[in-house]
């Protein structure tokens, strides 16, 4: 089994594979939010380094979401194109359960008892999930869905000590500092914050041995909300009914 793994959903591209021995060989861009540009070259030196060729890949996953809209829809489509390409099936993976599992080694070292994942959904917003830790693994605990800042800090409340990964953080440290629920928190060091394709690689192979894969029109991406343009004509479209309602 070699899988490749796509990760565009936040500020900074990568690409993984990962075979059945768990051997993990990833690259990243460095330039943020330039994921067209930049992805297709950062598989092929991702490939290069671990010995693949893609005739060998046996999946392919990508991180569905929640993030970047375009990020996303970047990912996605990118993953199909290999999947009916190379006739493969593909894996989506949550980028909030990535994430996670990429903050897990540094919230034991801190003693953290809970994961906490934000993204920055703007407007005191967040795509946000909470996990415990328990015997180094994960337990769900808060679900993944688009939050209130103030509401996320809120549920968090006496929940224990809280490692917080994401680009949430650049946004909102401040709220969070300054809240009453967040006494006991660590943030993830800006090295180790936002999505990377090796957790969502290490996510993969584990789903694929659970057989949780699709075919490539099956993998589809996980906005949580609707993009803003869509929300915008929704708004109107109900607005316009309404009217239409009142002058009768």
């Amino acid at each position: 089994m070699k899988i490749l793994a796509i990760e565009t959903t936040g500020k900074y591209g990568s690409a993984a594979v990962i075979d059945d021995e768990g051997n993990l060989f990833s690259s990243e861009s460095h330039d943020g939010n330039d994921h067209l540009r930049e992805l297709i070259a950062t598989i092929d030196k991702t490939l290069s380094e671990a010995g693949c060729k893609k005739k060998d890949l046996t999946q392919v996953a990508a991180s569905v979401g929640p993030g970047s809209f375009t990020g996303i829809r970047i990912g996605v489509t990118a993953a199909r194109t290999f999947s009916q390409m190379l006739n493969i099936p593909c894996i989506g993976v949550s980028s909030l359960m990535a994430m996670a599992l990429r903050g897990l080694e540094n919230a034991s070292e801190h003693n953290c008892n809970v994961i906490a994942t934000v993204i920055n959904a703007r407007r005191h917003q967040i795509y946000g999930g909470a996990w415990t830790i328990e015997n180094g693994m994960t337990k769900p605990l808060l679900e993944e869905k688009q939050y209130m800042i103030e509401d996320f800090l809120e549920l968090l409340k006496g929940k224990g000590k809280v490692y917080f990964i994401g680009d949430g953080i650049d946004a909102y440290e401040e709220i969070i500092v300054g809240s009453d629920s967040s006494a006991d928190f660590v943030f993830a060091a800006e090295e180790n914050r936002y999505q990377h394709a090796s957790t969502v690689a290490g996510l993969a192979l584990a789903m694929a041995a659970m057989g949780r894969i699709v075919n490539y029109d099956e993998l589809l991406p996980e906005y949580m909300r609707l993009a803003e343009a869509e929300q915008r004509l929704k708004e109107g479209t109900l607005s316009d009914k309404i009217s239409k309602l009142s002058n009768k």
